[in-house]
């Protein structure tokens, strides 16, 4: 397997655990929030005044959070996993049956993983 390919599996499980260990934390957030909400209704307060007291970021916007850091890191981990296998000598077939997709899709996975890369860093602005 090549240095590379294992750089970047463990990177993107270094992104996982990190993006896992914030979502505990909203998702603790959530669950303490939910009880609160179950006590106010069970006192008889609307919903509409539930949420006006709720406090900044809502569940709603908790559930969001959670789910977008699990798809931004995902992707990644997906991509850089396909990559790993593949230097291992893995085929794409056996990698499509490992990840439950189409070899084609494994396909594409990989090349757009080789695609970003091959791009050259994106620079970050000065303001």
């Amino acid at each position: 397997m090549s240095t590379d390919s294992v750089t970047q599996f463990s990177n993107a499980l270094l992104e996982i655990h990190e993006a896992a260990a914030a979502n505990v934390k909203r998702s603790q957030e959530i669950q303490r929030r939910v009880a609160w909400y179950r006590r106010e209704i069970e006192k008889g307060a609307s919903i509409e005044e539930i949420v006006s007291r709720e406090d900044v970021p809502r569940i709603v916007e908790l559930l969001t959070m959670n789910a977008a850091a699990l798809d931004a890191v995902g992707s990644g981990f997906r991509a850089s996993l396909a990559l790993a296998l593949r230097a291992e000598g893995v085929t794409t077939t056996a990698i499509a049956d490992l990840f439950g997709v189409t070899r084609q899709r494994i396909s594409s996975l990989l090349r757009q993983k080789a695609a970003l890369d091959l791009a050259p860093p994106k620079r970050k602005r000065r303001r």
